[in-house]
């Protein structure tokens, strides 16, 4: 991915096509977002048995959507004595915690896992799994083991879609992976996101995907373009068919984790 020595920047969102972003789009998030605030994350951590001897293993609760409350498991290393990269793995309500991969946090990352409901299909913002998605984040970020500016998302199967979310509420992510197929009834939403996004993609194949490689970062190329009258694409989005899943994401969560001075702009909501 290019550097650039451009300072950080406030961008508003393009206008979008009417035609295929839901309504009101940016002002809708805008309040939901902002209704939040009032709602402290207050994540709480209790002791749970880890299955090998250097992780520690906690439970997490933290509030979501509203204040509801939402679980989680952390994996950090045992005894780590700085601030660490973080990943929020998102993944579908009801995989057991015994299926947690404990590939990154032995690596020397705090591995937050979120169990999300699947998608409420009749809501064409899916509010509660999205708001959700950004709180798992923020409450990872609250942690003084944490450090915030380099923490990650993954989301896999039915809630991956969940990740374009973020990526595009929160445009200082270090990175985000997309393992899943895009649902049909988000897809206008989830363009919106996409074009809004300025995080680092990788992406597998699925439903979606294409469209997602195509709209990922618009607004990022725009303000470029602008400064710059550069045409090239100003986040990295990969399409990857590589099967090693764990070695696939370390490699990408890693590298990513440890970026500087890269132009990431800012939009504005």
């Amino acid at each position: 991915m290019p550097e650039y020595d451009l300072p950080l920047v406030a961008v508003a969102p393009a206008a979008p096509p009417a035609t295929d972003e839901p309504a009101d789009f940016d002002l809708f998030w805008a309040h939901t977002l902002a209704a939040h605030r009032d709602i402290e994350v207050a994540p709480v951590l209790t002791a749970a048995s880890a299955r090998a001897r250097d992780l520690t293993a906690e439970a997490v609760t933290f509030a979501g959507f509203e204040g509801s409350p939402v679980t989680g498991r952390l994996l950090t290393p045992a005894g780590a004595g700085a601030t660490l990269p973080g990943l929020v793995e998102l993944r579908p309500a009801g995989r057991a915690t015994g299926r947690d991969l404990e590939w990154l946090a032995s690596g020397g990352f705090a591995h937050l896992v979120v169990e999300l409901p699947p998608d409420d299909l009749d809501d064409p913002y899916n509010r509660i799994v999205f708001t959700n998605a950004v709180r798992a984040v923020q409450a990872l970020r609250t942690l003084a083991s944490v450090d915030p500016s380099r923490v990650s998302v993954l989301g896999t199967g039915p809630v991956a879609a969940a990740v374009v979310a973020a990526a595009g509420l929160l445009p200082d992510l270090a990175c985000a992976m997309v393992e899943g197929d895009i649902p049909a009834a988000h897809k206008d939403s989830l363009v919106a996101f996409a074009r809004r996004a300025s995080t680092p993609l990788q992406l597998t194949q699925g439903a979606g995907a294409q469209v997602l490689l195509e709209e990922w970062g618009f607004n990022a190329a725009l303000a470029l373009a602008a400064m710059t009258g550069s045409v090239e694409r100003v986040v990295e989005c990969v399409l990857t068919t590589e099967s090693n899943p764990a070695t696939r994401r370390t490699r990408w969560i890693a590298s990513h984790t440890h970026l500087t001075d890269v132009f990431v702009p800012q939009i504005a909501y």
